[in-house]
């Protein structure tokens, strides 16, 4: 839904700021990565959605909930998102966060389908080779489809490297019938 993701923007670009500022990448990660998690819990979505609940009673409970989890700042982040009639675009502003967090870090994420699981060490290889290609750090998404018979097939944006038994017969049966 765009709309969740216009208004999520500037929280994101604020909280990217922030962390910016004081190195703490990886903690707003997982600062935002748990209160997604808690916001998306079903008992907790029951509270939120009954009309006896005030504002401060959802800010008590989700502040609660996460305790000490959350530095001061992002207990902040969660009662301006609450005060503002905002909770709903906390996942938006997670996966937004993430986004200008990789594009900082020079960061492309990989969808890599095997035919096979692979073992840690072809991982690695497969990555160094991505990251050497790209000329970007490769976040590595993993995953099993046994129709490709063997081989890879890797996915970064819009670019497809399709090194599988069943891409090489797709091709070939293409030549053979053009």
């Amino acid at each position: 839904m765009a709309e969740l993701i216009t208004i999520a923007r500037p929280y994101a670009q604020a909280v990217f700021d922030l962390a910016k500022e004081q190195g703490q990448f990886p903690k707003w990660s997982e600062m935002l990565e748990f209160l997604v998690e808690v916001y998306a819990n079903d008992r907790v979505q029951a509270a939120l959605v009954n009309p006896e609940h005030t504002k401060d009673d959802v800010e008590r409970l989700l502040l609660g909930i996460c305790g000490d989890r959350l530095d001061n700042s992002a207990r902040n982040l969660v009662i301006v998102l609450i005060r503002n009639n905002r909770l709903t675009v906390l996942p938006s502003i997670a996966t937004l966060y993430e986004q200008l967090r990789e594009e900082y870090e020079n960061i492309v994420e990989a969808g890599i389908q095997s035919a096979f699981p692979l073992d840690e060490a072809q991982v690695k290889a497969l990555v160094a080779r991505l990251e050497k290609r790209t000329g970007h750090k490769v976040k590595a998404n993993i995953g099993v489809d046994r129709a490709l018979i063997g081989g890879v097939k890797v996915q970064i944006g819009d670019d497809v490297w399709d090194a599988s038994v069943r891409g090489q017969l797709d091709a070939m049966a293409n030549a053979l019938t053009s």
